[in-house]
C-alpha cells in the first residue's frame, strides 16, 4: 500500500492531468481510440438485463453509457478521480436513467460491499497510485462470484507504446501480464487470467506523425499487438 501522503499527493497530480485533458477535449478521442477493443471486451462480459455495473475511470462515460443500455434494470456507475470528466460525463450527453456518475479514488470507492456483479476499466489501472488497494476495493465491492475485467494498452508485452511515458506528466506503472495476475491474487480473486485483444481500427489513409506513434507502420504494429485484457472472478 502506498503511504497516504504520497498518494494523496499522486492523486492531485492525476486529477489535474485529466482535468486538463478533459478541457482540451481529450475525453471525447478516447471513445473512437478505444472503442474496438472496448467492444470486445464488453461482449465477453456477458452483460444480463440486471446487472449492477461499475465503469472504473470512466473518462468522458461513454462505456458506462453503452453498459446501461444493456442492464436497463440494474444500475451502472461511471467512476474517475477527474472532477472535469464527471461533469462532462454528467452534463455533456443524453444519458440513460440508470446511468450515474461519481467522482472518487479507485482504492476507496464510496460503495457498500458485494454491491455489484461486474466491473470493467479501459486503459485505466496503471495510473492508479496505489494500484494494489484499487484491486482490494474492487473485490470488496463485486459480489461471490463477480468478475473484473481491465483493458491496458501500456505494458510490456506491447513494446510500440513504452514511448507513451515520456509525454505524461504523472507517473505510471508499466507492468507485464504476470504481475497482474500476482497483484490480483493478493487481492483475494480466486481465478485471473489474461489474453491480447487486437485493434482493427483502421489507420487514415492521411495519417501523420504524433506524440505517441512517430510512424504509421508503428500504429499498425502497436493495433496488431493489441491490448492486454485481465479477466478476474472474486
Amino acid at each position: 500500500m502506498v503511504p497516504y501522503a504520497g498518494r494523496h499527493m499522486l492523486e492531485e497530480l492525476i486529477r489535474r492531468e485529466f482535468n486538463r485533458w478533459a478541457e482540451e477535449g481529450r475525453g471525447r478521442g478516447m471513445e473512437k481510440s478505444h472503442w474496438e477493443i472496448t467492444r470486445q471486451m464488453i461482449d465477453l462480459m456477458k452483460v444480463d438485463s440486471h446487472d449492477n455495473i461499475v465503469d472504473l475511470g470512466c473518462g468522458v462515460g461513454w462505456a458506462t453509457r453503452v453498459l446501461a443500455q444493456k442492464a436497463p434494470s440494474g444500475l451502472v456507475l461511471g467512476i474517475d478521480l477527474s472532477d472535469r470528466m464527471i461533469l462532462e460525463a454528467r452534463s455533456g450527453y443524453r444519458n440513460p436513467p440508470n446511468a450515474l456518475f461519481l467522482v472518487a479514488d479507485a482504492s476507496r470507492i464510496p460503495c457498500e460491499e458485494g454491491l455489484f456483479n461486474s466491473l470493467l476499466s479501459v486503459e485505466s489501472i496503471y495510473y492508479y497510485p496505489d494500484l494494489e488497494g484499487a484491486f482490494a476495493e474492487v473485490f470488496r465491492i463485486l459480489r461471490p462470484g463477480g468478475k473484473a475485467f481491465f483493458l491496458v494498452n501500456y505494458y510490456k508485452g506491447n513494446v510500440y507504446g513504452h514511448r507513451w511515458a515520456k509525454y505524461i506528466d504523472i507517473p505510471v506503472h508499466l507492468l507485464g501480464a504476470e504481475d497482474y495476475i500476482a497483484l490480483l491474487a493478493r487481492a483475494g480473486f480466486r481465478s485471473a487470467s489474461h489474453r491480447r485483444i487486437s485493434n482493427s481500427t483502421p489507420i487514415p489513409e492521411d495519417w501523420t506523425p504524433t506524440q505517441w506513434f512517430s510512424t504509421r507502420q508503428d500504429q499498425a504494429k502497436f493495433q496488431a499487438e493489441g491490448a492486454l485484457l485481465l479477466e478476474a472472478e472474486k
